[in-house]
């Protein structure tokens, strides 16, 4: 499409005349208000996208920080966990419970030995 707007009136041109042109004034500055107008529209759909994504890397900081306390609790009681394990299966533990338990020590211990290796065959 053309940018000038010829304007023909056969009565006020002579011949041999050029013939005036104007200048299509609108059709630019349509492009112009569309142009703003779509530069705006994405300023501000890229600032919805900025916030809507600052919005969640805080949240998912929320979330690591809660994740990373709950393991290091875990952690904490699983190294508790393990002292009391070693202390439950400790040799004094052992002979507390079995006194307990109505047990008596062995007086006479004998031992069978048997001629080569038994545990080879």
């Amino acid at each position: 499409m053309s940018r000038f707007l010829t304007i023909t009136n056969s009565s006020s041109v002579n011949f041999g005349e050029r013939k005036k042109t104007v200048k299509s004034q609108s059709a630019a500055r349509m492009g112009n208000v569309t142009l703003n107008f779509l530069v705006a529209a994405l300023v501000c759909l890229l600032g919805v996208f900025y916030i809507f994504e600052v919005n969640n890397m805080a949240t998912k900081g929320y979330e690591i920080k809660a994740l990373e306390n709950q393991m290091s609790d875990l952690k904490k009681e699983n190294e508790k966990l393990k002292i009391r394990e070693a202390q439950q299966r400790s040799m004094y533990n052992i002979e507390e419970k079995t006194k307990g338990l109505n047990m008596i020590v062995p007086k006479d211990v004998s031992y069978l030995n048997l001629p080569g290796d038994v545990a080879m065959k």
